[in-house]
């Protein structure tokens, strides 16, 4: 007695069997397509062709561009070093050199002392400000929003 479970798997057999049978055919074509190919390919003569130097125009142009090239990486560092080692600032007479220690001492140290204190005794830094007005507003509108229930 064949049950119809029997009989699904048996259709499934088969047609694996003419899948795995066109697979192997399939396979076995291409195998030959290649195999003909490179017997062809072997069977022509290799023509030796000397690569060992550009032709005569190629030459031609490489040798100034690469003489430009060098010279162009040599005098522009050069001229560059000359110019600013040469270059001298020049102040007039009567203009006093200002001096480093005096220049520190010319800032009152209290206005600085204060300027630090009120930017510690702030709450929040100028760059989260935004955020700290946004979410003050959120609070106020949950505050309202309470007091109406």
């Amino acid at each position: 007695m064949n049950f119809r479970r029997d009989e699904a798997q048996k259709t499934e057999a088969v047609e694996s069997r003419e899948e795995v049978r066109e697979l192997a055919e399939a396979l076995s074509l291409y195998r030959s397509a290649v195999t003909h190919l490179a017997s062809r390919s072997a069977a022509q003569p290799r023509l030796a062709v000397p690569r060992s130097a550009p032709p005569f125009r190629l030459r031609l142009l490489l040798g100034p561009a690469l003489g430009a090239a060098l010279a162009a990486g040599i005098l522009f560092p050069l001229y560059g070093h000359l110019h600013h080692s040469h270059a001298v600032v020049l102040q007039p007479e009567n203009t006093p050199v200002p001096d480093p220690s005096t220049a520190r001492a010319s800032v009152d140290d209290t206005v600085l002392m204060n300027q630090i204190d009120t930017q510690l005794s702030e709450s929040v830094p100028d760059a989260l400000e935004p955020l700290a007005a946004l979410s003050a507003q959120a609070a106020s509108q949950s505050s309202v929003s309470e007091k109406k229930q």
